[in-house]
């Protein structure tokens, strides 16, 4: 089993992406392409919540719900980072980069992370 992330290693991965920057919202820091929020890192350090497809959210969900849930109705997915595989946090990372960024981004992004 690999070592779990924490939200250091997820802003450094973040902020490794094409044009993404660190940001805050409502006091909190958020990781962001073209200003556009794909991530945040919440207060509580153990955590971190993604730009996801609703219905990726309800599979996941639904399956792990010990490890993912619904935060903010629907498009985003709390994840409980020491529940989860490095590989499988690096795959909903990108996938929420790829649904905040411009599509020229998002392929660029694609092709520049390894796959597992």
């Amino acid at each position: 089993m690999n070592e779990r992330w924490s939200q250091a290693q997820v802003r450094v991965f973040a902020l490794a992406l094409p044009e993404a920057h660190e940001h805050a919202h409502m006091g909190r820091p958020d990781l962001r392409v073209r200003n556009k929020i794909f991530a945040t890192l919440p207060q509580d350090g153990i955590t971190v919540n993604v730009k996801i497809a609703p219905l990726d959210l309800d599979t996941l969900v639904r399956a792990e719900p010990d490890t993912f849930r619904d935060v903010w109705n629907g498009r985003w997915v709390g994840i409980e980072l020491s529940r989860i595989e490095p590989t499988a946090l690096r795959e909903l990372l990108l996938e929420g980069y790829c649904l905040a960024a411009p599509k020229s981004l998002a392929a660029r992004a694609r092709a520049s992370v390894p796959q597992a």
